[in-house]
């Protein structure tokens, strides 16, 4: 398997599409934003704040962080992290409010990542016991992205079939 190189600008236009992305979400009505997308599993809702929770945690403690050789702190409880997220999603903030966040934290992204050069890219650091480069930092969190936008796409297209 070859090592796919992510450049700048692939990385800004995900983000940037996703923030077009996030917008569409605001047509979804409030009883499918909130129901289980399939038994016992998290809500439209609750996927959208999870992604939105690791964005600002990313933004306030990795990448502020970042440079050669860095160590940083282990992420968070996943578990326990994502119960808040999910709780913020259904008990504290409305959809538009949750989406209008999340855009702006990917502005906050997009405004990280312009102000990096190529050489940064490269810069090897550690979240606890996991390794990355920048790119390769970016690379999973497009991963991640993706594979709840393929989870959403696929119930909110079954919905209107």
């Amino acid at each position: 398997m070859e090592a796919a190189i992510m450049n700048k600008e692939q990385i800004i236009d995900h983000h940037e599409s996703f923030k077009l992305w996030l917008n569409e979400l605001k047509r979804i009505n409030d009883k499918e934003w909130f129901q289980p997308m399939e038994e016992s599993r998290w809500s439209i809702a609750a996927n959208v704040s999870h992604m939105i929770k690791w964005d600002q945690y990313s933004l306030g403690e990795i990448l502020p962080r970042v440079s050669e050789g860095a160590q940083l702190s282990p992420f968070p409880d996943f578990q326990r992290f994502n119960g808040e997220a999910k709780r913020y999603a259904h008990d504290v903030v409305t959809k538009e409010a949750l989406i209008e966040e999340g855009i702006q934290t990917r502005e906050s992204i997009i405004a990280y990542v312009n102000c990096l050069s190529d050489d940064d890219f490269q810069h090897s650091f550690s979240v606890g016991d996991q390794s990355f480069t920048l790119e390769e930092f970016f690379e999973d969190f497009i991963g991640h992205d993706k594979h709840h936008q393929e989870q959403i796409e696929a119930v909110v297209s079954a919905e209107k079939s």
